[in-house]
């Protein structure tokens, strides 16, 4: 015996569905301040449950991004997350939101337990760029980070935003040319 469904309920289990899916999620909820332990999904991206919240002021090299650093190349967004992690680890982490992204997500200032600015670290030790139409005070942190080439100043590496759109140092533009060739 074959169960057909009306299709009134049928629509509606569809709707579920795609509500639920993870891809189709709307954006956070607005929400002033965030308190709690997190975890660093990249450098710049913290998440508090199933909340997630982008660092204001401060875009950090990306999780698979590589650099060149005195001509070797480094997985310096690698060593961005890893930084971020530790930063982490003296909880309660607080953010103070201060705006949205293009994505719709939360974008905050955050301080760990020790009263740790996450992204003005980050900015300090030449591991992300500040963004100081949003947090000018940035700007000052960043410069001292290329007077004393600290991380990525030693170097070359591609701005995190062009990294995001695809640009590549020509180094690592093989790398990802055979890597598309071979899957």
């Amino acid at each position: 015996m074959a169960y057909r469904f009306s299709r009134p309920i049928w629509m509606i289990c569809a709707a579920l569905l795609l509500t639920s899916a993870p891809g189709l999620a709307k954006a956070d909820p607005d929400y002033e301040r965030l308190s709690g332990p997190a975890r660093a999904i990249d450098a710049d991206t913290l998440e508090f449950g199933f909340k997630r919240i982008d660092l204001w002021g401060a875009d950090a090299m990306n999780r698979f991004q590589k650099c060149l650093i005195n001509g070797q190349s480094t997985a310096c967004g690698a060593e961005a997350w890893q930084i971020t992690t530790n930063l982490l680890v003296a909880t309660p982490i607080t953010c103070e939101v201060r705006g949205k992204s293009r994505y719709h997500r939360n974008m905050a200032v955050c301080r760990n337990a020790n009263g740790v600015d996450i992204g003005q670290s980050l900015i300090a030790r030449g591991l992300a760029v500040a963004r100081t139409d949003q947090m000018p005070e940035y700007g000052t942190v960043e410069s001292r980070a290329k007077q004393s080439r600290t991380g990525v100043w030693a170097g070359q590496f591609i701005d995190p935003l062009k990294w995001r759109r695809g640009e590549r140092l020509p180094e690592h533009e093989t790398e990802v040319r055979r890597w598309q060739r071979e899957n």
